[in-house]
């Protein structure tokens, strides 16, 4: 998708979830979700960056399904400042497993964002024949997945959700606005175009 085009489609997606509350069958709440940008900041990014340079012109950060009230949010692409952090955190994983299940793009790769509250990364490789292919790290079960051949891609595919991407988003998501004990499970996704995903195993 057209950079412009995404924009546009960030500021304008809207929706909601329909949760059931976890341990309480039958007792449901909508929940509203948007997407949370960032203006751009100046930046010095090489322009082969794995195309990290176009992509940062026009965001500085983006944040997917946010709900204000827990501060949960499915996928959040940070702003180039917060890459070390984010380095870091995903380097400790790193130092618990098998060097010998490592990728062979893995020493290219910039962390440049998370699955909020998972402890899971958001890569994206910036040499070799994987430039620019955005790569998710699940540190349960110490796996690198292949998402998107762009950070472009990757956020225009987090828009179009299906079943098995709504179960991801369910996992790290609650909706904690008060009480701890009350949490709550994504059942289904609705959208203002129409769009409806669900969590049901068929």
């Amino acid at each position: 998708m057209e950079a412009h085009a995404l924009e546009q489609a960030l500021r304008t997606h809207a929706g909601h979830f329909l949760c059931e509350r976890i341990n309480a069958p039958g007792q449901t709440r909508e929940v509203a979700f948007r997407h949370v940008l960032a203006p751009p900041v100046p930046v010095e990014l090489p322009a082969d960056a794995g195309g990290l340079a176009g992509f940062y012109q026009r965001f500085g950060s983006v944040l997917l399904y946010h709900h204000e009230a827990s501060g949960d949010a499915a996928r959040f692409i940070a702003p180039v400042a917060g890459w070390p952090a984010l380095g870091e955190g995903f380097e400790d994983w790193l130092a618990i497993g098998d060097e010998d299940d490592l990728p062979e793009w893995l020493d290219s790769a910039l962390v440049v964002g998370e699955v909020p509250a998972s402890g899971n990364y958001i890569l994206v490789v910036t040499e070799g024949r994987h430039a620019g292919h955005v790569f998710e790290f699940d540190h349960d079960g110490f796996e690198f997945r292949e998402r998107a051949a762009d950070l472009f891609a990757y956020v225009a595919d987090w828009l179009r959700p299906d079943g098995p991407m709504l179960v991801d988003m369910a996992s790290h998501m609650r909706f904690v606005d008060g009480d701890p004990a009350v949490q709550w499970w994504i059942r289904e996704l609705h959208d203002a175009d129409g769009l409806r995903a669900s969590t049901a195993v068929d």
